[in-house]
């Protein structure tokens, strides 16, 4: 899910509901039946239907489709659809008629013009233990944003992390989500992936505040286990190619208001005449994919994008660890030290960062070398060289991510985090003049 992706965002329990007649504030069409009389609820962000939308409405936007097509929240499935892929997946009968509601759970406090794709939850209403109470839908884009050039873009990212899936569904014991199916190959931008509802059993993480010192130590472990995996098994190199040049004119935005914002937030002038060069979609694309050829390393299996809205967490006693990491849309073949560097630099305040990155260096690589099972290919001076050449790159990319933050609270603790990167580059550029 980042700013140049979608995830899950934190709502209420929504309870399940019996379906009320129409309000003069719905939009109904009574010609066209309900097979399975939903109760649909959207929550979060506002829709040319309203905030509360019945499923005569949905059907609307059917285009000119056969009657009787329930079309789940500008998405291209059907409920039908929906519980039959199901009650393949559980070997299970589905109960007749079920209730249920959809929730649109992309984070409305984000700028949605960084959004990849649409994020909606399923919750039903039967009472079997042996099926799941809700799943998560994500399509491409939505219907009416598919012919443009930004939508051909994101159903392209789509693909990818279509791809990546397919290829995690086959180590079960990576941290990735479950994956129920994936509907790629279906006409030109649309598709869908069903996956559970990590929600269920943990716990999303608040970008804002960030991640505890704890869980960052955790979720290192977990992305050298990801790291080691596809060291060993390659197939995925076949599946997922490079990100392309556009995805990172895409992290930069606009330098000059990047610039002109922070100068704002007491970052002095002189900062960005040192650091500038990094604010360009040549340098991220440069070091993204040819940093392991300079250095002679093999590449593995990136997820780029360890922020954390994208990771769930659970009580394991009295310990917080890491139940699930979502949002693969950015999946791509690279250097580890990209994923550490955006793990510690996004998600550690500034002392936190400082006190501790050495030894989550040398956690990292203990827990790499473990899983790996055999001469690691990476030593701890090579993973902190690495780190290194990174850190300029985390702290682009954190800019931008300030930047897609609309809500003023919300920016505030990123925006400190953001400075004191810029502050790190700036001190490391005038060491090496």
């Amino acid at each position: 899910m980042g700013c140049g992706s979608s995830s899950a965002a934190e709502v209420a329990p929504a309870e399940i509901i019996e379906p009320s007649p129409p309000s003069d504030d719905v939009p109904s069409d009574p010609k066209i039946p309900t097979s399975y009389r939903p109760s649909i609820i959207s929550l979060q962000i506002p829709n040319e239907f309203g905030d509360d939308v019945s499923s005569d409405a949905l059907s609307e936007r059917s285009d000119g489709q056969e009657e009787n097509v329930e079309y789940l929240y500008a998405t291209d499935v059907t409920l039908q659809w929906l519980l039959e892929r199901i009650a393949d997946k559980f070997k299970k009968e589905i109960p007749e008629d079920p209730q249920w509601i959809i929730e649109r759970l992309n984070r409305p406090s984000w700028d949605l013009d960084y959004a990849t794709s649409s994020v909606v939850r399923v919750t039903f209403g039967w009472d079997d233990d042996d099926l799941p109470r809700s799943v998560v839908l994500k399509t491409p884009v939505a219907k009416d944003q598919r012919d443009d050039e930004e939508g051909k873009y994101h159903y392209i990212m789509f693909k990818r992390e279509c791809n990546v899936y397919e290829w995690t569904q086959k180590f079960p014991k990576l941290v990735a989500p479950n994956i129920i199916h994936i509907k790629k190959h279906s006409k030109e931008g649309s598709g869908v992936v069903v996956m559970e509802d990590v929600s269920e059993k943990g716990q999303e993480q608040d970008p804002v505040k960030g991640l505890t010192l704890e869980v960052v130590r955790d979720l290192l472990k977990q992305i050298a286990y990801l790291h080691s995996v596809s060291l060993k098994h390659t197939s995925w190199s076949t599946l997922v190619a490079d990100l392309p040049p556009s995805y990172y004119a895409h992290t930069i935005g606009n330098f000059d208001e990047t610039m002109t914002f922070f100068e704002r937030q007491d970052v002095d002038h002189s900062r960005f005449v040192h650091i500038g060069k990094y604010f360009s979609d040549e340098y991220l694309h440069s070091t993204a994919t040819e940093t392991t050829e300079l250095l002679e390393i093999p590449k593995v299996l990136v997820h780029g994008e360890p922020y954390a809205s994208n990771v769930f967490t659970k009580m394991e006693g009295k310990e917080q660890r890491i139940l699930s990491l979502i949002d693969w849309t950015e999946g791509h073949s690279g250097c580890f030290a990209e994923d550490v560097a955006k793990i510690i630099c996004w998600n550690l305040n500034a002392k936190e960062r400082v006190d501790n990155t050495s030894s989550l260096l040398e956690g990292y690589h203990f827990h790499l070398a473990r899983y790996y099972d055999g001469d690691c290919p990476f030593t701890v001076d090579i993973i902190q060289r690495c780190y290194e050449l990174f850190v300029p790159f985390a702290m682009v990319s954190l800019c931008g991510k300030v930047m897609s933050v609309k809500n003023k609270t919300e920016k505030e603790p990123l925006i400190e985090r953001a400075k004191s990167l810029i502050q790190q580059v700036y001190a490391m550029e005038r060491l090496n003049e």
